[in-house]
């Protein structure tokens, strides 16, 4: 377990892991595509993984997806979504824990909670249930956009969450590496499925 660092906002060339997913009706799983970019929207790296449909390992899918690019000048790590994978729940905690880097769960949606529509999908719905429960809270933040996101974050506070996504969000919602690493995983997806 290493300690995890603070985003270091003063450097011009802060790089981030970002983590999208896709994947097709009737798969089993699903491509978690991860892109390395500097906040000046420079790539410099990309990796794969996959995560089960409806499963619990999509936490450990994206902490070695980190792992496998073997670099020590990523500074965060940035998922697109806390629940993926059709109930597969990212635990963003585990991940700062796991990496030693501060971890930034990002939704676009405000949510009234999935416990029943995971009791509806599940036949034992008690175990998935509980994960859920334990996922991190979720903020609402107003990007410079004007448009609202919701992170929920460990590693970093809240402020520097909101001047990093700002600095790395072009127009919309999604900042810009999650927007590469959902194209990515889409046209990787399209080939495997």
């Amino acid at each position: 377990m290493r300690a995890a660092r603070r985003v270091r906002l003063e450097k011009p060339g802060i790089r981030c892991l970002a983590v999208a997913e896709s994947f097709a009706p009737g798969a089993t799983s699903s491509v978690l595509a991860g892109v390395v970019m500097r906040r000046d929207g420079v790539i410099d790296g990309v990796t794969f993984s996959s995560a089960e449909i409806s499963g619990s390992d999509a936490t450990a899918r994206i902490a070695g997806m980190h792992d496998s690019l073997q670099r020590d000048d990523i500074s965060y790590t940035l998922v697109s979504g806390l629940v993926i994978s059709m109930y597969n729940m990212v635990d963003i905690a585990r991940i700062a824990q796991k990496t030693g880097l501060p971890a930034i769960g990002v939704t676009y949606r405000d949510s009234d909670g999935l416990e029943g529509a995971i009791r509806r999908h599940f036949e034992a719905p008690g175990a998935k249930i509980a994960e859920y429960a334990a996922l991190r809270g979720r903020n609402r933040l107003r990007l410079h956009t004007g448009h609202d996101v919701f992170v929920a974050c460990e590693g970093c506070d809240l402020a520097d969450v909101r001047i990093l996504l700002d600095s790395i969000t072009r127009s919309g919602a999604v900042p810009e590496p999650l927007r590469v690493a959902q194209l990515i995983a889409r046209a990787a997806g399209s080939t495997l499925f």
